[in-house]
């Protein structure tokens, strides 16, 4: 009997614990985004445009990689790829032919920069300072984006949309 004592103490002193860190971790994510609630990275789970018939195509394929950062000091970070990685050699690499615009929208590309934020319409805008669209660079790139819950929209939702998940 008493060891059944000492067992349910126990079981509730962890539940306390966990219960107490719960509360703190969700108190510091508040405080940690300083009002911003992009901030933070975010994993990218959908990659999809309307092609001309109306019909959504995923050029990443079903299953996109990439990550968008945003920082408290207005940093971001984006690199997305497809879900199936070219398969080249170095040597291969030096002598094959392919696009620029063939790789970016078949199988990776990333940019970086500054960014702000106007919550009231919703629109995020990239301050594009380098990355693997050269034509992007020193440009302000406006993003329109949903956020619900733990969830993030970058695009208008209609005719293109890359949906992320808060990873951190």
């Amino acid at each position: 009997m008493q060891f059944l004592l000492h067992s349910l103490f126990a079981f509730a002193l962890i539940l306390s614990s966990c219960f107490t860190y719960g509360q703190n971790s969700s108190r510091k994510k508040v405080n940690k985004n300083n009002g911003n609630p992009l901030i933070g990275t975010w994993q990218l789970i959908e990659f999809a445009n309307k092609d001309s018939l109306g019909n959504w195509i995923y050029p990443f394929g079903n299953y996109p990689k990439g990550f968008v950062t945003y920082t408290k000091s207005k940093i971001f970070n984006i690199n997305m790829s497809s879900e199936t990685p070219m398969v080249i050699t170095e040597e291969e690499s030096k002598t094959r032919p392919i696009t620029l615009d063939e790789f970016l929208w078949k199988y990776s590309f990333g940019y970086f920069g500054t960014y702000a934020v106007d919550f009231k319409n919703s629109v995020v805008t990239h301050e594009v300072k380098g990355g693997t669209m050269p034509w992007f660079v020193g440009t302000d790139q406006q993003r329109p984006f949903i956020l619900k819950g733990d969830t993030l929209i970058i695009g208008d939702n209609k005719t293109w949309k890359r949906v992320l998940i808060k990873a951190d």
